[in-house]
């Protein structure tokens, strides 16, 4: 008998170990699209037209981060400007994801950078760090538009989804990001790891998730509790606005009232009916827009 319960408890370690290789191999290499098939899905769906991108004035940029990833960003200029703000796309996408804000910001004096993630894009790496390497790698980002514009320039950033959480994790670090739009962040990776995995093997998650997380330790040098954008927020003065569709079903609405709970100083909540996943700014531009001027003139220095 204690035989056949001990081979039954092997068993059962050994499948949970199998599976956390598997999901912590996953987790940190999701498939993604290609630079091109960003670019011709913006196409499709009326984000991107050919023409108007092709003739805007925009220059190609390269970097070297520090542990020799190389990033990729395309910088649209505005003219005799000390505005700017950096923009940073969802997991599996690429740049071309913050295409449609250029229009808008540009229309208000900012210079804008679109970045591509690492491991997304045309950017190298070798697996995605949800945060842990990204903040830095957007302070270098910062860092280039300092040496374009000057010290002391009005610098911003968006992010959305995976881009969101390192924008606030780059607010949080970093003073001289003057405001940050979080579209669609998560609060706490493990706790979205756990709200995801729940569902689909919910018997095993208590033992899944830490043991994933000490494999993405052991081969990447971070884990799941590195990461949390809802930690110390309370601790920053800078303006947070939090978007979030209220039918998000990947990251949970609650995670953007978390945010916005913890959070002192300037602080706008969006909470966008029938909106899913990144999905605000299709289920109804016009205002998606109108709220982001609006916050933006909370913001900016008085002229």
């Amino acid at each position: 008998m204690w035989i056949g319960i001990s081979l039954i408890v092997l068993g059962l370690g050994i499948s949970i170990f199998a599976v956390s290789l598997i999901v912590s191999y996953l987790f940190v290499m999701p498939n993604r699209s290609s630079y091109e098939e960003t670019f011709f899905s913006g196409v499709r769906n009326g984000e991107i037209i050919d023409d108007v991108y092709r003739s805007h004035d925009k220059e190609e940029l390269f970097l070297t981060a520090e542990d020799g990833c190389r990033l990729h960003a395309l910088y649209f200029p505005a003219p005799d400007s000390r505005k700017a703000v950096i923009i940073a796309h969802g997991i599996k996408w690429s740049l071309f994801g913050g295409y449609k804000y250029v229009e808008l910001f540009q229309s208000l004096g900012y210079h804008v950078l679109l970045c591509d993630s690492r491991c997304h894009g045309l950017s190298g790496g070798s697996h995605v760090s949800y945060g842990y390497y990204e903040k830095n790698d957007l302070a270098m980002w910062a860092d280039e538009l300092e040496n374009k514009l000057g010290k002391g320039v009005f610098v911003g950033v968006l992010g959305e989804s995976l881009g969101a959480a390192a924008a606030v994790e780059l607010m949080k670090q970093d003073e001289r990001i003057r405001f940050c739009i979080a579209d669609s962040c998560f609060s706490d990776l493990t706790e979205l790891c756990r709200y995801q995995l729940k569902g689909a093997v919910k018997l095993v998650v208590p033992f899944l998730i830490p043991l994933t997380s000490r494999l993405i330790k052991r081969r990447h040098g971070w884990s799941l509790a590195d990461i949390s954008p809802v930690r110390d927020l309370e601790e920053t003065d800078t303006p947070l606005f939090i978007i979030h569709g209220k039918n998000d079903q990947l990251v949970p609405p609650q995670m953007a009232e978390s945010l916005y709970e913890r959070k002192t100083g300037i602080k706008k909540l969006y909470l966008i009916e029938g909106a899913g996943h990144v999905g605000g700014f299709r289920q109804n531009p016009e205002e998606y827009i109108r709220r982001i001027q609006d916050f933006l003139l909370q913001v900016e220095p008085v002229k």
